[in-house]
């Protein structure tokens, strides 16, 4: 069986963030608003699986945060696999698929971002990263640091 969005959405573990989220100027926005993503260092990087990872991206022009998963090999059916990104202070979470990321990882794709947190201390992020098992409903999932 192969997995839907809603079931990778589900699989994360998580649910509406809206309340007492905080509002800043780059939450939501892609990594290439402003150029953030030419300051991009990877704070941190976790395998999945044998041929899935996900990354913890920060901006140091932009003091922001992003989630970035990658499979080593073209993706074998949509909705392959998934990021998270969320942010300690408030719960303010995206994934791939939010409005500003590029999409869930489909297939023949490697990889997906999602949109960005501001991430300037007190506030630390974390990513999460989810891969289908082909032909199956299970997934695994690994996430970050905080930073």
């Amino acid at each position: 069986m192969i997995l839907t969005l809603s079931t990778l959405v589900g699989a994360f573990g998580f649910g509406s963030t809206e309340a007492a989220a905080e509002n800043h100027s780059y939450d939501g926005k892609s990594p290439y608003y402003n150029s953030c993503a030419s300051t991009a260092v990877t704070k941190h990087k976790k395998w999945i699986d044998s041929v899935s990872y996900v990354e913890l991206k920060f901006s140091t022009k932009c003091k922001t945060a992003w989630a970035k998963v990658t499979v080593t090999r073209p993706a074998i059916y949509n909705h392959e696999a998934d990021a998270r990104i969320v942010r300690s202070t408030d719960g303010k979470a995206y994934t791939c698929n939010s409005s500003g990321g590029n999409g869930v990882v489909n297939k023949g794709q490697r990889s997906c971002y999602t949109p960005m947190v501001y991430d300037l201390d007190p506030r630390k992020a974390q990513a999460q990263g989810i891969h289908a098992i082909p032909n199956s409903d299970a997934y695994k999932k690994a996430v970050t640091i905080w930073y």
